[in-house]
């Protein structure tokens, strides 16, 4: 109820502006056009002619047309994109009003009170937590209804990246960027359209072969603006599946083909398994082992060394390791040092363990000493900078010493 008072709050912002401006152009434009018809023409033509026979014949009478304006919002200046800025502005503005009532408890300010006398009462955080759950789900649902894009998305334009599809969709021309990102926020707004009324985020059988249609009905629509090449590297570029692997495959260094590929695979289990509650057991381990056996033909595919270099990028150590890397600009290889000095060192570390004979004393000794050469060694490797950032996770190094 409150999302619709809202959007209609906004429609009728904008209403009242238009019908404004509409009455104004229909008051200064509908002004009557006298034309004469063919008849009268003939008909004053033939009386000048002939004016003692046809002076008693009344001239045909004018027609009158009146020219009104139909109301666009081209008409008050502003383009759609503006229309869309005010809109959003407006809506932005209603829910930082809810927001903000849950941020005090009601007291009026006073200067001199201390900090304690506006604090919350927990039966208040707990009622603001609700009502913050609410508006953030609630503010997406009323943006795509009345304008049809993503909240998300359209936020970062402002805080991020507002160029970010015309970079990734540089291969099409600026008619068809245009046209594919209407069709993909049309058919994402019908997406989100069913998932709002998801029970507990677990959608019926129904809305799983309705979401599926709608897939269905993008690709077909795609694919009659993209031929099957742009179609292609369109899914490639933006899908979920895509972004995914780029996230996953940091520090295997794919290249184009072996994307391509690895992909294709990919994708079919994304799609196999969409929207299905992967938390029920029975999906999971279906789904768990669907990808064993897509892992294993993957890595026939790349052959021995590549598969173990695919193996390795699921390490989430060595994927840290090579953001770092790249982003200190250390060589391509530090990674793998790290990854080899902590694995001597932890096998130290079990070789000691496993030594009944060995006294406590001369262990705890033992084992300090492997942690502060493993820390000496990667910090040396990594240099200060990286090291600090990487110490921050690296929870090894300390569990080398207990």
């Amino acid at each position: 109820m409150k999302r619709r008072l809202i959007v209609l709050i906004c429609l009728l912002n904008l209403t009242v502006l238009g019908v404004g401006f509409f009455w104004m152009g229909t008051y200064f434009n509908a002004r009557p056009v006298v034309k004469r018809t063919e008849a009268g023409v003939a008909a004053a033509e033939a009386q000048k002619r002939e004016a003692a026979a046809v002076r008693r014949a009344s001239p045909a009478p004018p027609v009158v047309i009146y020219k009104t304006n139909q109301f666009k919002w081209s008409q008050l200046g502003c383009p759609e994109a503006t229309v869309r800025d005010i809109i959003i502005t407006d809506v932005m503005r209603l829910y930082a009003a809810r927001r903000g009532k849950f941020y005090q408890n009601g007291r009026s300010f006073k200067y001199w009170e201390t900090e304690e006398k506006r604090t919350l009462k927990q039966a208040q955080l707990e009622e603001r937590e609700a009502q913050l759950a609410l508006i953030d789900k609630e503010l997406p649902a009323v943006l795509r209804e009345l304008l049809g894009i993503n909240y998300e998305r359209e936020l970062n334009k402002y805080f991020v990246d507002a160029e970010e599809d015309n970079r990734r969709l540089a291969f099409l021309t600026e008619d068809q960027r245009t046209r594919v990102l209407a069709l993909r926020d049309q058919f994402e707004s019908r997406r989100q359209a069913i998932l709002w009324d998801v029970p507990n985020g677990k959608p019926t059988p129904g809305q799983i072969e309705q979401l599926r249609q709608i897939e269905r009905e993008q690709n077909a629509a795609l694919a009659g603006e993209l031929t099957a090449q742009e179609k292609d590297e369109f899914d490639l570029t933006t899908s979920p599946t895509a972004d995914r692997m780029r996230q996953e495959l940091v520090g295997f260094n794919p290249s184009e083909a072996e994307f391509q590929k690895i992909f294709e695979r990919e994708q079919a289990l994304d799609a196999a398994y969409a929207y299905q509650d992967t938390n029920d057991e029975t999906v999971l381990a279906a789904k768990t082992a669907d990808e064993q056996k897509m892992r294993a033909a993957i890595e026939a595919e790349l052959g021995p060394e590549r598969a173990a270099q695919f193996e390795q990028a699921g390490n989430p150590d060595y994927q840290n390791l090579t953001l770092l890397a790249e982003r200190f600009d250390l060589t391509p290889d530090v990674s793998q040092s790290v990854l080899d000095m902590r694995r001597l060192a932890e096998d130290a570390r079990n070789q000691l363990l496993s030594n009944p004979d060995l006294p406590a004393d001369r262990r705890a000794a033992a084992l300090n000493a492997i942690q502060a050469e493993a820390e000496r060694a990667t910090r040396e490797a990594l240099g200060e900078k990286a090291y600090t950032e990487y110490s921050r996770s690296a929870a090894w190094i300390k569990e080398l010493g207990k």
